[in-house]
């Protein structure tokens, strides 16, 4: 699991012009499971990802071909890898142009962008992220979900109103969407304002008490908003539901500051 202070982090993009050409298919991303800021595959991993690259390169049926794309978009799920999975899924999507695998495509792409470093691999993998989910909602106007995450990689662009007004339109269309809740929890915490974000994280612990995340924060927000006793409850709470030692180690980061 990655440090639990660094997974919650927003993306922080500079976009001159997030707009993409109606009908414009963005230009591939190079598949970028060697990026210097990442640790080596294992080598049992590596060895299984070239084996089933070489298939990929080497093979001339398109039906095999699908089958060796999955099989890696798997295989760098497994292995945190979400640039080079995203890679694959859009090859997948392209062969087959299934709504599924557009929407597979959009996943792995926010994924990536959620993981993402540089602002230059942000632009580039937010705009994927819309071109793919904007499929999926030409086709299913109701799946909230793609919504939120396509509303996400607006943040920090040049447009960041958009993606908070997708977010707002989803939540008033079902107060009880979790995604949308946390990610408006997570822009209240980034503006500054601290006690709407413990508003969000409590609808979301009401919504899932399983999302850790927004627990977490909960006790984080609690304590910005000068909620100190509070903020200890749900910190202990925290550690009564979670054994990953990173996130023990936060939570007690936090309450010896209290």
């Amino acid at each position: 699991m990655l440090a639990i202070v660094g997974l919650f982090s927003l993306p922080r993009i500079v976009v001159d012009n997030d707009e993409q050409a109606v009908g414009e298919t963005p230009m591939p991303i190079a598949e970028t499971e060697e990026d210097v800021h990442l640790s080596p595959l294992a080598p049992a991993v590596q060895l299984e990802a070239d084996s089933l690259r070489t298939l990929y390169l080497t093979n001339e049926s398109a039906e095999k071909n699908a089958i060796f794309a999955n099989s890696l978009v798997k295989l760098f799920i497994q292995a945190d890898r979400y640039d080079s999975a995203a890679y694959y899924a859009e090859v997948l999507a392209s062969q087959t142009e299934e709504l599924k695998d557009q929407e597979r495509a959009g996943e792995m792409y926010y994924e990536a962008f959620m993981r993402a470093i540089s602002n230059g691999q942000r632009q580039q993998l937010g705009t994927k992220v819309r071109f793919y989910f904007d499929k999926v909602l030409e086709e299913e106007p109701s799946n909230l979900d793609a919504k939120a995450k396509s509303a996400m990689t607006y943040i920090g662009s040049s447009n960041p109103m958009a993606g908070i007004r997708m977010l707002r339109e989803i939540v008033e269309t079902n107060e009880n969407h979790e995604l949308a809740t946390y990610n408006l929890g997570l822009l209240s915490r980034q503006s500054g304002q601290y006690e709407k974000a413990v508003e969000r994280f409590e609808k979301v612990k009401e919504i899932n008490p399983d999302n850790l995340q927004a627990q977490f924060l909960l006790g984080v927000s609690y304590l910005e908003a000068g909620e100190e006793e509070k903020s200890r409850q749900q910190f202990e709470h925290v550690k009564t539901i979670s054994d990953d030692p990173e996130v023990i180690a936060n939570v007690d980061n936090y309450l010896e500051r209290i």
